[in-house]
């Protein structure tokens, strides 16, 4: 029999909600906890690429291919979580919670279907795909054990990334932070052991690094769903909803494929630049995941910002207040392109010195800098794109961001990138080049397409 669960009698306002009240007290309210997750997660980033550089360049650029192929499955996890934010913060936002419940364990359900399609294929496809990215002998024994690592244990993060997306979207942003916490904590203390093997202890190399994220993403899911089964969060499993409801399953696919497109649009032209970067060496390889991490270690804040406008929009729409919801999203992105203005100036001062802490091969730090340098000024503008993105997401209009990210990253990226560093002789800084004017070209669209305010009138 189909369920009715949408004439269920909203219930009282909760913790979580932020439909009411000051603007800027419910954006700290998510945006500290969030940018706190963003610090942790990328604390763990850094280390591994620290690790990797002791072990030599050839480790570095191992770790660099594999991380990125590793960022596609992330990318379809965080398409995933963006349908279920979306979900969950429309629910919280209309006080329903038993849609809330019913539609916790159908997102739960998508993600083990996802999980083992992904992983299953990942572990065959892993070594055609390193070969296809240019990966030499040296750096495909290195990368391969890494991937395959990855690849079969990624359910635990697919699953914990769906969990926590949809304990943010009921507001539970402080718990996410706690759990993330507690597995930066294992992976900081078990990756160095792992990795080199001290005393009697094997060492594993970049491998050590690939054991101990799924051995932290364990942790965490476990320590989830021992919270959650309690009962102590406003997202619970119920036995009556354990069957698939292949409808709403079908609503959440709809608003998260585009959106797992996108991200993993994003991820894959990641793959395309790493091809032609790989083309000048493996120290140009080194070079570009150094100055990567650092700046997606700069954009932490603006990623919690992203996470918040999120949420926010699909609370406020939840509960018919568009008007909030617009302001919400407009006050994070200034707060987030502020916030990187600022930051491009520390890091035409720094970038060197901090680059140098890595690696201070002249090549690599040469490079390196060179690509902070160029590609920081224009994250200012794709800081902008990604807190308006997100802001869309949130409302479940996911298809508009999925074809600007398509635009900008197929369209203006990777081709701009080949023509500046092949055809007019750039070399390796013309894909700096192709990178940042794409940034610059991806948030003016995403500012000009969230002005429209079509997103408003998106149902769920």
């Amino acid at each position: 029999m189909k369920r009715h669960i949408k004439d269920a009698k909203p219930q009282e306002k909760q913790r979580g909600n932020l439909t009411d009240g000051s603007l800027q007290r419910s954006i700290l309210y998510l945006a500290l906890p969030l940018i706190s997750e963003a610090v942790i997660i990328n604390i763990g980033r850094v280390l591994s690429t620290y690790w990797a550089a002791r072990l030599g360049v050839t480790a570095l650029a191992s770790l660099t291919i594999g991380s990125i192929i590793y960022s596609v499955i992330k990318a379809l996890a965080n398409g995933l979580s963006v349908g279920g934010m979306s979900v969950i913060a429309r629910r919280i936002g209309a006080g329903n919670q038993a849609e809330i419940e019913h539609a916790v364990w159908q997102m739960i359900l998508l993600g083990l279907f996802v999980s083992f399609v992904v992983g299953s294929l990942g572990f065959f496809l892993a070594r055609p795909l390193l070969v296809l990215l240019g990966a030499d002998t040296a750096v495909l024994s290195v990368a391969l054990p890494y991937l395959r690592i990855v690849f079969v244990g990624q359910f635990t993060f697919i699953i914990l990334a769906v969990i926590n997306a949809m304990l943010r979207g009921a507001g539970e942003v402080r718990l996410t932070m706690k759990l993330l916490f507690i597995g930066t904590v294992v992976a900081v203390v078990i990756e160095p052991v792992l990795v080199f093997g001290p005393g009697p202890l094997p060492s594993l190399g970049v491998a050590g690094s690939a054991w101990a994220t799924v051995l932290s993403f364990g942790v965490q899911l476990v320590l989830q769903a021992v919270i959650i089964l309690q009962g102590r969060t406003r997202i619970r499993v119920n036995l009556r909803d354990l069957k698939p409801d292949f409808p709403l399953i079908g609503r959440v696919i709809r608003v998260a494929l585009p959106s797992a497109v996108q991200t993993t649009l994003r991820s894959s032209s990641q793959l395309v630049i790493v091809g032609l970067v790989g083309a000048y060496g493996t120290q140009a390889m080194a070079a570009y995941g150094v100055g990567r991490r650092l700046l997606l270690l700069v954009t932490i804040p603006g990623i919690g910002l992203a996470n918040t406008a999120g949420v926010l929009v699909g609370q406020n729409l939840g509960a018919y207040k568009s008007e909030r919801a617009e302001r919400s999203a407009w006050l994070s992105g200034a707060y987030a392109s502020g916030y990187m203005a600022v930051m491009t100036v520390i890091l035409f001062v720094f970038g060197r010195p901090i680059i140098a802490l890595f690696n201070s091969t002249p090549q690599v730090l040469s490079e390196a800098t060179w690509y902070v340098r160029i590609v920081a000024p224009s994250l200012v503008f794709s800081l902008l794109g990604l807190v308006l993105g997100r802001a869309l997401s949130g409302a479940g209009d996911t298809m508009p961001p999925m074809a600007l990210n398509l635009f900008t990253l197929w369209g203006v990226a990777a081709p701009l990138s080949y023509v500046l560093s092949k055809w007019l002789g750039l070399g390796v800084a013309g894909i700096w080049w192709g990178l940042a004017i794409s940034n610059l070209t991806n948030g003016l669209l995403f500012a000009y397409w969230f002005h429209r305010g079509q997103w408003k009138q998106k149902k769920l």
